[in-house]
């Protein structure tokens, strides 16, 4: 009897976080974004095209901790309350030697490298993460005017268009939707900004489909950068 007591006793003095669904399956999700230091030869790469993702349906992915949208639904809350996308220590990235010696080759640079733990739903219920690394950068004009011609007033200086919004804009930004059916599922949508020879921006993006298995370590690339991801059960 003694020993239930205080079983329960230290049961109360546990911090009280929202209910774990039995079948909810969570990973540990690492993921590190590269970018090459030297654009390669023989690409060329359109000017008019501006980041396209869904930012305001997006969990927003910080080292200090993630929010929601306004409209996020109760298991994703409940997700949140016990810890779902928070950041994890030092310690528990696996891929800080590939980082280090890619790095130290001097042809990529890091643009994000972290690590969190998450529910897995169906891709119909999961909410995509926006991620953003990198360079911070001035604001592009360009967006300022792709948002003046889309509400047909003319005035540059004073309009915020729908991709800048007032928060630093980073040389990476996009998203990632995680999922689960048989098997595990990455949709990245990652913009890159880089600049041309006359210092013009322009963007890339990486919009593949992936299938997983947990454990496994999965690299998709593009001419400009590269991700490399592992999610473990």
């Amino acid at each position: 009897m003694k020993y239930w007591i205080a079983l329960l006793a230290s049961l109360a003095l546990l911090p009280l976080t929202g209910p774990v669904a039995a079948d909810e399956r969570w990973y540990q999700v690492e993921v590190l974004v590269f970018a090459r230091n030297q654009n390669p030869g023989g690409e060329h790469w359109r000017l008019d095209v501006r980041p396209d993702y869904p930012r305001d349906q997006a969990i927003i992915y910080r080292d200090s901790g993630a929010s929601l949208p306004d409209d996020a639904d109760t298991p994703h809350r409940n997700a949140l309350r016990n810890g779902a996308w928070q950041a994890l220590s030092e310690g528990n990235l696996t891929l800080n030697g590939m980082r280090r010696q890619m790095e130290s080759s001097g042809e990529f640079r890091s643009l994000f490298h972290s690590a969190w733990r998450q529910p897995m739903r169906e891709r119909n219920q999961s909410l995509p993460i926006m991620i953003q690394g990198g360079r911070q950068l001035p604001p592009d004009p360009a967006l300022y005017r792709a948002a003046d011609a889309l509400q047909g007033d003319g005035n540059a200086d004073t309009d915020t268009p729908p991709a800048f919004d007032g928060r630093p804009q980073y040389e990476l930004q996009g998203t990632l939707t995680l999922s689960v059916s048989r098997f595990l599922h990455v949709d990245p949508n990652l913009w890159l900004a880089r600049d041309d020879s006359s210092g013009q921006r322009y963007y890339v993006d990486m919009r593949q489909s992936r299938r997983m298995r947990s454990g496994e370590l999965h690299y998709i690339d593009h001419p400009l950068f590269g991700m490399v991801i592992k999610i473990t059960r």
